[in-house]
Order: structure tokens, then C-alpha cells, then sequence
């Protein structure tokens, strides 16, 4: 469901907190893709990945190109999806932030989902926290720790307007951010020029309170939307594909 909140790019002193949601980090654990299902237009980029991940019908890019800052890693637990094995982070504490840039449309809306899946790649046994920015502005912290202990990932949803010819996903450290920001995958998903066409995203940004799909007790499902959107009983929210 998602939120009105002030946005871009005038209430700069505003937060924007997306609801993390959980999801297993286990392959074992999703649904079949169906691979006559089109991938939706936009950027599914593996963070860190050295080459392209075909998962069900979505192909994930490696970010070469995307982003010239930060260290890649390789994640090694058993039975991750694709796109959690791998993931980028930021050793360099005298940065200011670390971005990926993305060419869109100025005026089209884009859904902008981050995930996290910390895995331990620094030899810590929890992940930092720390800011996501986008197009400047300051979306929300990352504080994925409860669901990392649960053996969980985290996603985060907005919708946001392209303001130019790119758009920027930043991470940034805060003051108690203890280790290296780090991020595993990164989506920016056109959508349709009637999807929440009545909100004045020069004012405005949307971000996902929840997807639910009430009175299931089966496992999650990814439909076949204009926005690749996840749909999870309620006890258990979240998922990647």
C-alpha cells in the first residue's frame, strides 16, 4: 500500500521511512518463475555480481557502469538466491555517499526498490546501519539487523518522478554507522504513465507500507504487474525473485 510523503525536490528536511519488509533468503523457498512472463521495462542490477543472473523471467545486470565506488563481495552461506550472493560495499569512510546513476526520463515515474542481504561479508556478525538517498534527497534509514537474525533479507519501495536525465540511489554513513554500507540489489521500474497519475510528485513521493495477500498461508507470489510487485501473507511480508 503505498504512502504520500513530502518529497522531491523540496522538503529536504523530511524523512521518508519505507516499512522494511522480510523475505527468505533461501532459492529453495520461492515459487517457480514462469519464464513466458516479460520482464518489466527498467534496470534489475546484482549488486556486486562480475556478470549477468538470469532469475525466472527477470535478467539481473551486474553494475559495472552504474557506479565507479565500492568493493564487490561474494556471500558464502548455502541456498541464496542469485542476486543475495553477491552484493557491493563501501570501505571509504571519508566519502560522502555512495551512488549509482541510472539514465531515465525526466517526468516519467519510476518504482525504486533496494534490497539488503548483509551475510556477513565483513566478518561482522551484524550489519551496519546507515541512509539511502535518492536524487538527493533522503529517503530512509537502512537498518536491516532484526531480520538479518531471522535469517531474512529487506527490501524498500518508493515512486519516484525523474527530475532529469538520471537518477541517483545513494548510500550514506551516519554517525552510528559502525562498518561499510553495502547494498544487493537495486531495481528502477518504469511505470505507466496512469499509475498514480494523481499525485504531484514535484510536492510529493510514495513509499510501500506493506504488500499483503490476506487469508493466504502458501509461500510468496511475484505477479506479472507493470511494476514486477510481491504480493506475501501478511505474518510473514516480503520477498525478492
Amino acid at each position: 500500500m503505498p504512502s504520500r510523503v513530502p518529497s522531491f525536490p523540496f522538503f529536504l528536511a523530511f524523512l521518508v521511512v519505507t516499512a522494511a519488509t522480510l523475505f527468505p533468503s533461501s532459492s529453495s523457498q520461492q515459487p517457480p518463475a514462469a519464464a513466458a512472463v516479460p520482464q518489466p521495462r527498467g534496470f534489475y542490477i546484482s549488486c556486486g555480481s562480475d556478470r549477468d543472473v538470469q532469475v525466472g523471467s527477470i535478467k539481473w545486470a551486474k553494475d559495472e557502469g552504474f557506479t565507479a565506488v565500492g568493493n564487490a563481495s561474494a556471500i558464502n552461506k548455502p541456498h541464496l538466491l542469485p542476486v543475495l550472493a553477491t552484493l557491493r560495499y563501501f570501505p571509504d569512510a571519508t566519502a560522502r555517499k555512495y551512488c549509482y546513476q541510472l539514465p531515465v526520463v525526466k517526468g516519467t515515474r519510476y518504482l525504486v526498490r533496494t534490497t539488503y542481504y548483509y551475510g556477513g561479508f565483513d566478518g561482522g556478525k551484524e550489519p551496519p546501519v546507515f541512509d539511502q538517498i535518492v536524487d538527493g534527497t533522503l529517503w530512509s534509514a537502512v537498518n536491516t539487523k532484526d531480520n538479518y537474525r531471522r535469517g531474512m533479507s529487506t527490501y524498500f519501495e518508493m515512486v519516484a518522478q525523474g527530475q532529469g536525465r538520471t537518477m541517483s540511489v545513494c548510500l550514506a554513513r551516519r554517525p552510528d554507522t559502525k562498518s561499510s554500507p553495502f547494498i544487493s540489489a537495486l531495481e528502477v521500474i518504469d511505470l505507466a504513465d496512469s499509475m498514480y497519475n494523481t499525485t504531484d510528485f514535484g510536492r510529493f513521493a510514495m513509499s510501500t507500507v506493506a504488500r499483503s495477500r490476506f487469508g493466504s498461508k502458501g509461500e510468496i507470489v511475484r505477479y506479472a504487474s507493470p511494476f514486477a510487485a510481491v504480493r506475501v501473507r501478511p505474518a510473514g511480508r516480503g520477498i525478492l525473485t
